[in-house]
C-alpha cells in the first residue's frame, strides 16, 4: 500500500549545483519507520523515484535485524524528511564516492552492509 506524501516542512532547501532551483530530502517510510532518504526538486520528482520498480525490488530483497526490510503488505509512505534526518544525509552525501547517480542513505541498519559512520557528526 502506497500513500500520498505527508509533512510538510519549511525547511530551507539548498540550490541544485547548476543553479536551476531547490532540492528538497524526503523520506520514504516503511510501516511507519524512517527507512530511506533522498533528495529531488520537487514532489513529482519524488514520487518518481519512490515508484521505481527497481528499487522496491531492492528494498523487498534487503533486511535489517534479520526482518524483511518491506514485506508484500507493507504500507509505504513518503514525506519531506524532519531536520535530523536532513543533517543523517548530508553526513553520509559528504562521505559518499562521487558519482553521477543520485544518493540515498538507508535511516536503518540494512543487514551484511558494514557502515562506517552514522548520523551527523556532533563536536
Amino acid at each position: 500500500m502506497i500513500e500520498e506524501l505527508s509533512g510538510v516542512s519549511a525547511h530551507e532547501s539548498p540550490q541544485r549545483p547548476d543553479g536551476s532551483g531547490s532540492l528538497q530530502v524526503f523520506v520514504l517510510d516503511i510501516d511507519r519507520r524512517p527507512t530511506l532518504a533522498f533528495e529531488a526538486d520537487g514532489l513529482a520528482a519524488a514520487q518518481e523515484i519512490f515508484g521505481d520498480a527497481d528499487l522496491l525490488a531492492d528494498l523487498t530483497a534487503l533486511t535489517s535485524d534479520g526482518a524483511p526490510v518491506c514485506g508484500p503488505n507493507s504500507t509505504l509512505s513518503l514525506r519531506l524528511a524532519v531536520q535530523e534526518e536532513i543533517a543523517a544525509f548530508r553526513h553520509a552525501v559528504e562521505r559518499a564516492p562521487a558519482s553521477d547517480q543520485p544518493t540515498m542513505t538507508f535511516l536503518i541498519k540494512i543487514d551484511g552492509v558494514v557502515v562506517v559512520t552514522v548520523g551527523p557528526e556532533r563536536d
